[in-house]
């Protein structure tokens, strides 16, 4: 925190300069700064709890208009209710704050002076007994502070100039001594490729290292102190270049709280969205476990009842039943959105397992904090949050009373044995919600650590950031199964007699067979009797929206979440191809993109469809998370940039999935016809003409077909490269054909005739090319060939460049007329094959005695003959 401090000691150099007022009520600002700062530090290191004592403390002092409220907080984390819930790693910083200690010591020195301050103003202050802690001294700053709050408070100089002196010195000796402000503390900022910007603040940053070289680190940006792990300073921000810093300061309402920089004085508003839900103990989750362990079948469990109506999903249902009962799989994932059905999921099948010899007991954790209810998203208890409340429930379900109860018992060690071999017999442990638990990576390597069979773990969650299980995907109901929801739901509304097919087909295209959706649709077109747009529907439930998708949407790392956004801007299914390469010019890092993109599509927040036409892949928004997202868009910071690759993505034209008969081909075609400026537009989307044709070749052909149509010496040059490119690796006959074609024609305008032939000469060498074909590029090559600018001197290069093509002919000469042996002849007349010639003229007047051609080049013959007798 040295670069914070070093911002206030400026601040009072400068106060310093101009008068003793000025400086003592600056020292009155910096003092409030530590405050404030110490308390965030304090409250960062609360771990969470059911009792949600770290929420409590933050819902407070965020509507604080004065310093009281942030010095009795600092009071409870440290001694009161909070200070239970502080991490291990943070008691020897809590130490130092409350412990008493003699007049020799700083933290007493600190205390003393602020009391010598306030005596010199004649103020009393609450002395502390002989020996002090330094958690007093918050209390007594605050006295000090609200007493001379306005300048005409102290009237006498003298008196300002002593108090401002011992203040200085009380706070210097905090300032230099707190172990709170030598805690290793960096801001970070996360970049497009995943991994973090580590701005020091001044301690040094060692433990932050991993964070500039790993992708698998999921924070958020902001302040951070690193004890044990990493902290986010809450209530506070700045940014990488650490020129200023800001902290709440009141002023709280329904939309936003402010925050204040007491270095420079200016203030920003930030959300207060955060903040606004009640604190206290919340009411449980509908899904947590039962209190014990009841037999069921041949089981022991305490998984609760699936207590509201489900609809059948047979194939997902039986997928999991196999998994669960696979001794190969140890661990499996339950993946999908929000309220899309994975816990309801695994409440039908569990049950099957209960006539099974395979377990003995099957255990249930849950972890939810959100209750999606028909009626909205409701905040509930999450049951476990940690790996110590997972071990503690665990043994509470399991241990006798006094043994649970027993003084220092080691909940964590015990339940790593059970992992590994549970008391009680084969177990199924089932994580639900598990993106909530305090740290899923660490949860996850802790339990993936400890399992064996035949154990096993289930898991159902939102984001998968971790690896050694089995994921099961859970997507949007199928169409029937919706339409089963749908008239289910409907009739529990009592306006199933509203329903019409046309009515349903909207429901499901709307909500993407997303279960939640559904029921919330209906439940709004209930209240709204029947009528309303289905689109503004949803668009307009941002409760239901934030619930959603939200927790996904902040875990993405900003490259993904970047892509999400551009997604969102427009309505319409995207070639995948065409996604990657625009987003892959904008992000220069194409392995980050593409794993953007499956991550979107991990997490279903994107779709992807496969064309049956051309099996290219495209890329659409459920509308749902496309609602979101331009939610999302609105307040981006990078709207901007975002319009920009729009824009772009735009020019391959608008798509809708509808039986997957969309075609790349088409879209490229869009994408390069609206390119009215070669040289220009070339210039500036040339990255994403290759990134699209090295994946898909045809664009090569198409690219360099755009390109030619420049005329221009330099796009032609291009063309000719792209054309080379195509044939380097197309394998179809027809298309390699037509692009020796357009090889050849470009040749011709670039004035090089011996490329030119020998395009020609490769594509005469396939089988699909028509006789008549090889006849017109015969005739091409000789008239080349007759032209007084093109000669060719060296015998054996033009032996070499017309061997391949006249050989070809030759062959299939018995597919001719007297034209094509015309043609033919005058061919072997330029590799001076001569006999060959009258054969073929021979030939020739055999099929038509009277051909014109055949005619001229026999006499030609004799003439040639003669002068050699």
């Amino acid at each position: 925190m040295i670069k914070f401090l070093n911002l206030l000691d400026k601040k009072l150099e400068l106060a310093c300069e101009d008068s003793d007022f000025t400086f003592f009520f600056n020292l009155l600002v910096v003092g409030e700064a530590i405050t404030k700062l110490s308390t965030l530090i304090v409250v960062s290191n609360v771990s969470p709890s059911v009792d949600r004592h770290q929420y409590r403390i933050l819902h407070g002092i965020v509507r604080a208009n004065g310093i009281g409220e942030w010095s009795k907080a600092i009071d409870d984390l440290l001694v009161g209710p909070a200070s239970q819930y502080l991490y291990p790693e943070f008691r020897p910083y809590q130490t130092e704050l409350t412990k008493k200690v003699s007049s020799s010591e700083w933290q007493a020195q600190a205390v003393d002076s602020l009391i010598s301050a306030m005596t010199t103003l004649g103020l009393e202050a609450s002395s502390p007994s002989t020996k002090k802690d330094l958690k007093s001294w918050f209390k007594l700053f605050t006295e000090l502070r609200n007493k001379t709050r306005g300048h005409g408070a102290i009237t006498s100089n003298e008196k300002t100039s002593d108090a401002a002196y011992h203040l200085a010195n009380s706070i210097n000796l905090i300032k230099s001594n707190s172990s709170l402000f030598k805690i290793e503390s960096a801001y970070i900022k996360r970049n497009l490729s995943g991994k973090y910007r580590v701005s020091d603040l001044g301690n040094g940053t060692e433990n932050f290292e991993p964070l500039k070289n790993k992708k698998t680190y999921s924070l958020s940006d902001g302040l951070y102190v690193f004890i044990g792990d990493f902290r986010k300073i809450p209530l506070i921000i700045s940014d990488s270049e650490l020129n200023d810093f800001y902290i709440a300061n009141g002023s709280f309402s329904s939309s936003k709280y402010e925050l204040l920089s007491y270095y420079s004085d200016n203030k920003k508003n930030n959300k207060s969205a955060e903040y606004l839900a009640p604190t206290g103990n919340l009411p449980p989750s509908e899904s947590e476990g039962l209190g014990e362990l009841i037999a069921k079948g041949n089981c022991f469990t305490n998984v609760p009842t699936l207590n509201y109506q489900y609809i059948q999903r047979q194939e997902l249902e039986d997928q999991l039943y196999n998994l669960l009962l696979d001794d190969r799989r140890t661990i499996v994932t339950l993946l999908g959105r929000g309220g899309i059905g994975k816990t309801s999921l695994a409440l039908k099948v569990i049950p099957r397992l209960y006539s099974e010899q395979r377990f003995d007991s099957i255990v249930w954790f849950s972890s939810r904090d959100i209750d999606l209810k028909e009626g909205g998203a409701k905040l509930v208890s999450a049951n476990v949050v940690s790996n110590k409340d997972i071990a503690k429930y665990y043994c509470k379900l399991v241990l006798s009373n006094e043994e649970y109860k027993k003084k220092g018992y080691d909940y964590i060690k015990y339940f790593q044995e059970q992992l590994t071999e549970s008391d009680i017999g084969s177990c199924l442990y089932i994580f639900d919600n598990f993106e909530t638990t305090e740290s899923p990576i660490e949860v996850f390597k802790w339990v993936d650590t400890y399992i064996r069979n035949p154990n096993k773990v289930l898991i159902t969650t939102r984001l998968r950031e971790f690896i050694g299980d089995y994921p099961l995907n859970v997507y949007g109901m199928t169409k029937n199964e919706s339409y089963e929801l749908i008239e289910l739901t409907s009739e529990g509304l009592g306006v199933k007699c509203y329903l019409t097919e046309k009515l349903k087909e909207q429901i499901f295209s709307v909500s993407g067979g997303h279960p939640y959706i559904i029921k919330i649709m209906l439940g709004e077109l209930s209240n709204k009797g029947m009528k309303g747009a289905l689109p503004k529907i949803v668009a307009g439930n941002e409760e239901v929206l934030t619930a959603l998708f939200e927790r996904t949407y902040a875990a993405l790392n900003p490259c993904t979440q970047r892509i999400f956004l551009t997604l969102s801007s427009w309505n319409s299914a995207i070639p995948r191809l065409a996604l990657e390469a625009v987003m892959m010019a904008s992000i220069d890092n194409s392995h980050d993109v593409e794993d953007a993109i499956d991550t979107l599509i991990q997490y279903s927040l994107a779709e992807e469809h496969k064309s049956k036409l051309d099996n290219q892949y495209f890329i659409v928004l459920p509308y749902t998370a496309l609602a979101f997202g331009q939610k999302k868009v609105r307040v981006s910071p990078l709207k901007n940039i975002i319009s920009s690759d729009v824009k772009t993505l735009q020019r391959f034209g608008v798509t809708k999935i509808e039986n997957d008969l969309a075609i790349l081909s088409q879209h490229i075609s869009k994408f390069l016809s609206s390119l009215d400026n070669h040289e220009k537009d070339f210039k500036q989307h040339k990255d994403i003409i290759e990134c699209i044709a090295y994946s898909y070749h045809d664009a090569w052909l198409m690219a360099s077909e755009w390109l030619e149509e420049s005329n221009s010496k330099s796009l032609l040059e291009e063309a000719k490269r792209y054309l080379l490119l195509f044939l380097e690796t197309e394998a179809e006959e027809e298309k390699k054909v037509t692009a020796w074609y357009q090889l050849a024609s470009i040749a011709r305008k670039l004035k090089l005739p011996f490329d030119e032939i020998h395009a020609l000469t490769e594509a005469s060498q396939y089988s699909i090319v028509e006789f008549s074909e090889l006849s017109n590029l015969v005739n091409t090559v000789n008239h080349l060939l007759n032209k007084p600018e093109f000669v060719i001197d060296d015998h054996d290069v033009k032996n070499e460049l017309l061997s391949k093509l006249y050989d070809t002919v030759l062959k299939r000469k018995s597919e001719g007329d007297a034209v094509d042996c015309s043609r033919l002849a005058w061919l072997a007349l330029h590799l001076d094959k001569k006999n060959d010639a009258e054969d073929l003229v021979t030939l020739g007047l055999k099929i038509d005695r009277f051909n014109t051609y055949c005619l001229k080049l026999n006499e030609k013959l004799s003439k040639i003959s003669s002068t050699i007798i």
